[in-house]
């Protein structure tokens, strides 16, 4: 049974994501994974695991978090966004409907069965992702509780747009890490994805002020998001907000799911993230890193005093970190803000 308060005449209002959907009985709200059952909000994916791998954390993306470790990483269907370019939209945004994948689905996989493939796997950590995670908060709140009695760490990969007490709620039990994608400015935010721009911004900072390492994406879209205006912009409010050693990730979106309705038909070309890589870090970002593009030296960590490679990656992990068991720098002794 999910967060809810009641309203007038049977209607029930969701409070796990800043959407709030005021649900009429036996309806589904904007997500269509929570219906308002006898004047309760329940879930209907709890435990509906269709996506699950077994990835490392730079996958995430999360650079400067337990760099080279391997995180069991699960998914469900649904979510609270409906962003035209979604890259997750058969799970996102299933072409059947998400009650009838639940009424059909041939088996619930428990928490504590998660966390046992996990540990048989060697995995150093949980990451719930593909989808929007939040979808999966009373799953994850149980699944973190079991993770951390094993010693895993636990992480989200999110658009950041749940509510402050479901933010309250997994970090306390347990939530390590997380990375929010930032999807544009307020006005893209608002017209594409019907969501306030603010209130992701404030949960970057509520994580971070909570002890959770925090990384942000942003999926470049030519045409929508490349402007220098907005890059700038992003770059700055993480530098003001987080701090300059906040890992950013500026990542090379392509055309799918709903793409071609908005004229965006081609992926976004490189040099457009190379002018957003230099836009972030001239606004004084010190770790800034590019995403599905083939160039590896723009997934090194590099030392931000002396410039020397202090992690090596590959697609698949790390290749040679530099790092002395302090933190710091082989070269020159500064340290590098990476757990």
């Amino acid at each position: 049974m999910g967060l809810h308060q009641k309203q007038e005449d049977n209607i029930v209002q969701c409070l796990i994501c800043e959407r709030k959907c005021k649900i009429t009985a036996g309806k589904f709200g904007y997500c269509q994974t929570r219906i308002n059952k006898g004047g309760k909000i329940y879930s209907i994916i709890y435990g509906l695991i269709p996506a699950i791998s077994f990835n490392p954390i730079e996958k995430k993306p999360l650079y400067h978090f337990y760099p080279g470790s391997i995180a069991i990483t699960i998914g469900t269907y649904g979510c609270n966004f409906n962003c035209f370019w979604c890259q997750n939209h058969h799970l996102s945004h299933p072409k059947e409907k998400i009650h009838t994948l639940a009424l059909n689905a041939s088996k619930y996989i428990p928490p504590k069965e998660i966390v046992q493939m996990a540990l048989r796997n060697s995995c150093k950590g949980t990451s719930v992702s593909f989808n929007e995670p939040t979808l999966l908060f009373e799953y994850s709140l149980e699944l973190f509780k079991l993770a951390k009695k094993e010693g895993l760490y636990n992480t989200y990969v999110s658009n950041g747009y749940m509510t402050k007490e479901v933010l309250r709620h997994l970090i306390n039990c347990g939530l390590d890490a997380i990375n929010i994608d930032v999807k544009g400015d307020v006005n893209m935010v608002k017209k594409y994805c019907g969501a306030e721009n603010e209130k992701i911004w404030r949960n970057i900072v509520y994580a971070k002020e909570h002890g959770v390492h925090v990384e942000i994406t942003t999926l470049l879209l030519e045409g929508f998001n490349t402007n220098e205006l907005t890059i700038k912009t992003i770059s700055e409010k993480i530098l003001k907000e987080v701090g300059e050693d906040t890992p950013f990730h500026i990542s090379r979106a392509f055309p799918y799911y709903r793409s071609h309705e908005f004229n965006f038909t081609h992926s976004t070309p490189k040099s457009s993230l190379y002018n957003a890589r230099e836009i972030a870090i001239n606004s004084g970002l010190q770790y800034v890193y590019l995403g599905n593009v083939t160039d590896n030296d723009y997934q090194d960590t590099k030392c931000p005093n002396c410039s020397q490679v202090v992690i090596k990656r590959n697609i698949y992990g790390i290749d040679k970190m530099n790092l002395d068991k302090n933190g710091r720098c082989m070269h020159c002794g500064h340290f590098i803000s990476i757990i």
